[in-house]
């Protein structure tokens, strides 16, 4: 398969979809060049992944593309609310955008799943945001308070209940991390226990227990993984 897909129609019906989700608190007067800069880095977007050799096939690329047009719009809401300077926006959504299509990338040719390239281009996109507007504070052009208001502006955060785009991808898998201490736990105390009192009458007990809750574990961490994406 290729990756090469219809990335200008789907810059466009994201671009659509970024409209019917625009926030009410957005002063009017920034919707067209708003919405001109989400179907702008979308495209670009959409342009380098589909002609990219890299990507394995065109849903992958549709899904990083996804992916930069949804940071950009989450992270210009957060720029419009800020005090920082319109003239500064630009450069800073470029610097996002670049980050989410590196990681994108790098976690493609990785072969991590779709939760663990969430998570990495999430975790690195907010520190590249941080650093875009630490720098501008550091160089005088916006005031401490601004610096702090940015950062505590995260527009995925509120509206993670409402539709943006297509907001499956942002779905979270469900987690058998605690699940997973737990049953380790478990186990290495009944080992412990064989170990230290191997000739106890309790062990038979302890023993079978022990079975019927990692054979539970078993089928619950299966079902997880297989029933949840």
């Amino acid at each position: 398969m290729t990756a090469a897909f219809d990335f200008k129609t789907f810059a466009q019906d994201l671009t659509k979809q970024a409209e019917t989700s625009f926030p009410d608190d957005i002063a009017l007067e920034h919707k067209k060049e708003f919405l001109e800069r989400i179907y702008n880095f979308t495209y670009i977007a959409g342009e380098a992944f589909s002609n990219d050799d890299t990507i394995e096939n065109s849903e992958t690329a549709k899904l990083l593309t996804q992916l930069i047009s949804e940071w950009t719009f989450h992270k210009y809401i957060d720029l419009l609310r800020s005090d920082i300077p319109e003239m500064y926006h630009e450069s800073i959504l470029q610097k996002l955008a670049y980050v989410a299509f590196e990681m994108g990338k790098e976690a493609e040719l990785g072969k991590l799943s779709q939760e663990q390239m969430l998570m990495l281009v999430e975790l690195q996109v907010k520190k590249a945001f941080e650093r875009a507007c630490k720098n501008l504070m550091v160089n005088g052009k916006i005031s401490p308070e601004t610096y702090s208001k940015a950062l505590n502006l995260s527009n995925i955060d509120d509206y993670s209940n409402k539709l943006c785009h297509n907001v499956k991808i942002y779905k979270r898998s469900k987690s058998t991390f605690k699940y997973t201490l737990t049953a380790l736990g478990f186990g290495l105390v009944t080992l412990l226990a064989n170990v230290l009192y191997p000739d106890s009458l309790n062990l038979v007990v302890i023993n079978t227990v022990a079975i019927i809750v990692l054979s539970m574990y078993a089928g619950f961490y299966i079902g997880v993984n297989k029933f949840s994406r």
